[in-house]
């Protein structure tokens, strides 16, 4: 009969060391749907997106690989491609980035690669390289606090900060500006 109190003695001190977990004390909470990702509203792929002003002139277009649209009125791009439609209604500017936010305040945000291309053979100025730029479709005013190269005719030029008007095609470095000029002698 000893042996029968042994074994079930140790069958219970087994079961008990089996199942015993310090940290059953300590509950987590798993994470559920809403807390673990925020999920967009719709979502769309290689997309086209046009903006008319007041007066029914196209303002802006932007194409984009991927767009999703979340319940906050923020849109986010893949890869967009905007192209901006001054005052006078022909097409000025290109500006590609990677990544790009707009914010239903007719602002959008363009993070990484952000590449503002001139259309316009004529202007002096061609291209424009940053990490960062913020962009105001209803005034059409560009800002970005990152380092900025610009690419010109005649001329090249780098600096942190920069401040522009699309509309009047008016471009300022901020700070630590360096540029190169070349001379065309006919």
């Amino acid at each position: 009969m000893t042996r029968i109190i042994v074994l079930i003695g140790l069958f219970f001190t087994s079961c008990v060391m089996f199942f015993y977990n310090p940290f059953w004390s300590v509950t987590e909470e798993k994470p559920t749907l809403e807390q673990n990702s925020y999920l967009p509203d719709f979502t769309a792929k290689d997309m086209t997106l046009r903006r008319f002003d007041e007066q029914g002139a196209l303002s802006s277009l932007v194409k984009a690989e991927k767009m999703e649209y979340y319940n906050d009125s923020v849109t986010t791009f893949s890869k967009p491609s905007y192209i901006i439609y001054p005052k006078d209604g022909s097409p000025r500017w290109k500006i590609d980035a990677d990544i790009g936010k707009f914010d239903q305040q007719d602002r959008v945000i363009l993070n990484e690669n952000v590449i503002i291309s001139s259309i316009d053979p004529t202007q002096s100025l061609k291209r424009i390289h940053t990490s960062y730029l913020e962009v105001n479709l209803a005034t059409m005013q560009v800002t970005s606090d990152k380092k900025i190269t610009i690419e010109g005719t005649q001329y090249n030029a780098t600096g942190i900060g920069l401040k522009a008007d699309l509309n009047l095609r008016q471009f300022e470095l901020i700070k630590d500006i360096q540029a190169t000029y070349e001379t065309i002698t006919p």
